[in-house]
């Protein structure tokens, strides 16, 4: 498998799972937080283990994990967080701006992938960057699992602040009439 087949796979798997479950009106419950949060650890699992830790390689994760609260926080504006009227359910409402955002993050990544196999001039470039900056091709992949991880990990943070900060759902009260005694 290419690099690049790899990359639609994993990016394209991530989105379209995040996509799937989050776009629209849905309850936000401890179960669609940790839904995604258990598929982006699994992911940063298989790809953060034995990763290279080089000073040089914190600085490129740090750069990751940036993108991915910056990413994480204009996701998040795109989120609105509501309480059900008749039910009380704490509900997130995504829309396209939410999906354009991950799209934009897919698309970033896919075009980083496909220009570092198939154009000399961006690939020689990204070489002698990441040779001036003492980058391992190893530390490629685990900057784009943080940037995902970081970007899932902020959003859903910042959602169950949002939604702890709602005002908490009236109950209605219901008057039980007592017989009147004969």
């Amino acid at each position: 498998m290419s690099d690049f087949q790899q990359a639609l796979l994993i990016s394209g798997g991530i989105a379209f799972f995040v996509l799937l479950t989050q776009y629209g009106r849905r309850a936000f419950t401890a179960h669609s937080m940790i839904r995604p949060l258990l598929t982006i650890v699994g992911v940063a699992f298989f790809y953060l283990r034995g990763m290279p830790t080089d000073l040089s390689e914190l600085w490129l994760y740090a750069a990751g994990l940036g993108l991915g609260l910056v990413c994480g926080a204009v996701a998040t504006v795109f989120t609105g967080i509501e309480r059900d009227a008749k039910t009380g359910k704490v509900m997130t409402v995504c829309g396209v701006g939410f999906a354009a955002t991950w799209l934009v993050v897919v698309a970033a990544r896919l075009a980083f992938v496909w220009e570092a196999d198939h154009n000399g001039t961006f690939r020689q470039h990204l070489g002698t960057f990441m040779m001036n900056h003492q980058l391992h091709e190893a530390s490629i992949a685990p900057f784009f699992v943080i940037w995902a991880l970081a970007m899932v990990l902020s959003r859903i943070a910042a959602n169950a602040v949002r939604a702890g900060r709602l005002p908490q759902a009236r109950q209605q009260l219901t008057q039980v009439k007592e017989p009147v005694a004969a």
